[in-house]
């Protein structure tokens, strides 16, 4: 505890993110968790795992408001991150429909799954797959072969 703050590592968006919880219910939740828009989570340093890991550990925590590095508070926080969840394993499911019919590339699958078409926002997009594919990878649930991804066999 620092300062009447409790300090959580959420390793995920970054390995080295942190929120900080007070007594009261306020969570500070920096990027792990903004009111106006899912973080990026991009490899090596961003981790899908420890990402989704760490919104269950928040969702299971009795936090009456959070506080985001960006957007306003959130004043409903549980359910709020629980669909922040629900999409991420929605977009897992959908790049593993993706890769159950073809091997492809990380910007194949980002523009099949994602379909942006600003730049930057697909780059963040092409992030996002390359840190689901990583999760993935480690759950033995994809191969990789070279810059082609495939569902495991």
């Amino acid at each position: 505890m620092i300062f009447g703050l409790t300090v959580l590592h959420t390793p995920g968006h970054a390995s080295d993110h942190l929120c900080f919880a007070r007594a009261d219910g306020v969570l500070f939740s920096g990027d792990h968790v903004m009111s106006w828009n899912s973080s990026i989570v991009s490899p090596p340093d961003g981790n899908m795992r420890d990402y989704c890991a760490q919104f269950r550990r928040l969702i299971d925590r009795n936090d009456r408001v959070y506080l985001p590095g960006r957007g306003p508070a959130i004043t409903d926080p549980r359910p709020y991150a629980e669909r922040l969840l629900a999409n991420r394993i929605r977009r897992e499911a959908e790049i593993l429909a993706h890769l159950s019919n073809t091997a492809d590339s990380i910007w194949q699958i980002a523009a099949s799954v994602y379909r942006k078409t600003d730049p930057h926002i697909a780059k963040a997009a092409e992030s996002n797959v390359a840190a689901h594919l990583e999760k993935l990878l480690s759950e033995g649930r994809v191969a990789r072969d070279g810059e082609l991804w495939r569902g495991a066999e």
